[in-house]
């Protein structure tokens, strides 16, 4: 009875240690297209030792409030159709993976279209300290160096880096002349304008890529809603 006892009280505390050691992280999930949009998509923790219920982790085309709280052991996290941890990462199941940092609780994860129905993610630091409001992101993913001019002021990304421009500069009317520059051949190419509005107290994620089909680097932006404000100190 007390070899018993002693193996139940080693399983508790085996079983304490790795909940101590998850920690919960908050998703918000964002479609690159609508074609890379997944409404059924299911979140698992590939690194648990014990398979764990899947979450539900619909995968939208735009950004809203709503995030996927899911409680991870490692920094993995695996989108499937299947709410089935066995079944999950199948080829004919698996939608894709995303590896976050080994610090930080909020995250914002871009789905963009990857191979046999797959998809490519890109981790954002969601944290209102890495992305306030009233600022743009900007994310070059083209194979060439980009450049954003916002009232005369630029902005050059190398492939690959990304970065903040916290409240930008507005004319009187809080909107800038957005002119987008592509470097092809040494030779920069103008490949959008127009105007941008100040984000106020919002976010925008703005993405350079290169055209599947064309391969011209083109620039999308998604709009994001207002941060929660924290919550008042008692």
């Amino acid at each position: 009875m007390k070899n018993c006892s002693v193996l139940l009280l080693l399983a508790a505390l085996g079983a304490a240690t790795t909940w101590a050691a998850a920690r919960e992280v908050s998703l918000r999930l964002l479609a690159f297209d609508a074609a890379t949009a997944r409404p059924g998509g299911m979140a698992h923790d590939p690194s648990a030792k014990q398979a764990l219920p899947a979450v539900a982790a619909p995968i939208k085309d735009y950004l809203n409030h709503e995030a996927v709280r899911i409680q991870l052991t490692g920094v993995e996290v695996l989108f499937s159709k299947s709410g089935d941890p066995a079944e999950a990462a199948k080829p004919d199941q698996r939608i894709a993976s995303a590896t976050l940092p080994a610090t930080g609780s909020q995250f914002l994860i871009l789905f963009l279209p990857g191979a046999d129905g797959t998809a490519r993610t890109l981790v954002v630091d969601d944290s209102t300290r890495a992305f306030p409001p009233g600022s743009y992101q900007i994310f070059n993913l083209s194979r060439q160096p980009v450049r954003l001019v916002l009232e005369n002021k630029p902005f050059e990304f190398a492939p690959g880096k990304s970065g903040v421009i916290q409240d930008p500069p507005v004319q009187e009317n809080q909107h800038s002349a957005m002119y987008a520059f592509s470097q092809v051949d040494s030779k920069w190419q103008r490949i959008g304008s127009g105007l941008w509005p100040h984000p106020g107290t919002r976010r925008s994620l703005q993405v350079f890529y290169d055209h599947p089909g064309t391969g011209r680097t083109q620039l999308k932006g998604f709009r994001d809603v207002a941060p929660p404000a924290p919550p008042a100190a008692e």
